[in-house]
């Protein structure tokens, strides 16, 4: 559906509030509901909007906070889902649905989409661009509400572009519905729920930036990543950036993928060497530790002679760590060798 020409008001009615006050007092259980109020003028409405139905039922649990911004203000049903729209009209089944989907644990995607979904760890980010008066729109943002259920790995955010043109200029959008996926790649029209899942569920980690993939080592996905980077043939640069990573237990994370490669692939990981040989001369002497270490588990005779140097590092705990990667990797048999 093209943009519409101009923003018209839409305001809650008597039978949106009808509608909301069956669907809540339904619910299996009560709901937090945060609103971010800002400085914008429409915060108001934002906020009045949530008041009306912590009215009407004790099920919805507000919680107002104010910044001092001019952002748009927004409504957050949960961390990884935000409302930059006023879900009335036709927008108000969808977000309904999805109350009574969080209240009862039961995500409405199909078995299918579960499925494809399952495993899935790739942080991003997902914008529905909508307009209020699009009557394609509440399909599709009912597709983004579930998913946000379905995936705490995707940020979801509801976004009403005839009110916050801005959105819409930054991604060039002439038409509604659009999905924007980590401000890349669009899907327009009447999207169906397949066509979003697998669209998300084949994700380029190849070119995903560093953080990506130490959201994925945080929440324990290691051994995922590794058998993602097998079945690709390929050790992702971005990520090898984790093993420098100021956090200990980033490259804890990230020492493990390489360790489950390893078992799984040895040639591929070899092609890391040149990166950890760098690694080892690294100022901190943390990292070159950790880098030494991690050589002794998964390094060949290759790089006996990038350790040897640090057997006399000025820091004992690396100089320690050194020396005991080279017996480990001197005790492996030559058979062994060619298999790491």
């Amino acid at each position: 559906m093209p943009m519409p020409d101009r923003l018209e008001d839409h305001e809650r009615t008597p039978q949106d509030l009808a509608t909301a006050r069956i669907t809540l007092a339904a619910l299996e259980s009560p709901l937090v509901i945060k609103v971010i109020r800002t400085r914008h003028p429409l915060s108001g409405q934002f906020s009045r909007f949530i008041e009306d139905l912590a009215i009407i039922s004790d099920n919805l649990k507000p919680i107002y906070l104010t910044e001092a911004t001019d952002r748009p203000p927004t409504i957050e049903p949960q961390p990884n889902l935000r409302y930059l729209a006023l879900p009335i009209g036709r927008e108000l089944d969808p977000f309904l649905s999805y109350l009574s989907s969080k209240a009862s644990g039961r995500t409405l995607l199909t078995e299918r989409s579960l499925s494809a979904l399952d495993g899935f760890i790739t942080p991003t980010r997902v914008e529905v661009m909508m307009s209020p008066t699009c009557p394609f729109c509440p399909v599709v943002v009912g597709f983004g509400c579930q998913l946000a259920l379905a995936s705490t790995y995707l940020e979801v955010n509801i976004i009403d572009i005839s009110r916050f043109t801005s959105y819409a200029e930054r991604n060039g959008i002439r038409a509604v519905p659009t999905v924007v996926i980590n401000d890349q790649d669009q899907l327009t029209g009447q999207v169906t729920e397949a066509t979003l899942v697998d669209r998300l569920a084949k994700p380029l980690l190849s070119v995903s930036h560093p953080d990506t993939f130490k959201k994925i080592v945080k929440e324990g996905g290691a051994e995922r990543l590794a058998e993602m980077m097998v079945a690709e043939g390929e050790v992702y640069s971005k990520a090898l950036e984790l093993l420098a990573d100021s956090d200990w237990s980033v490259r804890m994370g990230m020492m493990v993928v390489l360790e489950e490669v390893a078992a799984r692939k040895s040639d591929l990981v070899r092609r890391t060497y040149p990166y950890l040989k760098v690694l080892l001369g690294h100022q901190d002497a943390n990292i070159r530790g950790d880098t030494a270490y991690l050589l002794g588990r998964i390094g060949d005779f290759s790089v006996l002679d990038r350790l040897q140097p640090l057997h006399s590092d000025p820091n004992p705990e690396v100089a320690e760590a050194a020396l005991e990667a080279a017996k480990r990797i001197l005790r492996r048999s030559p058979a062994s060798q060619t298999d790491m």
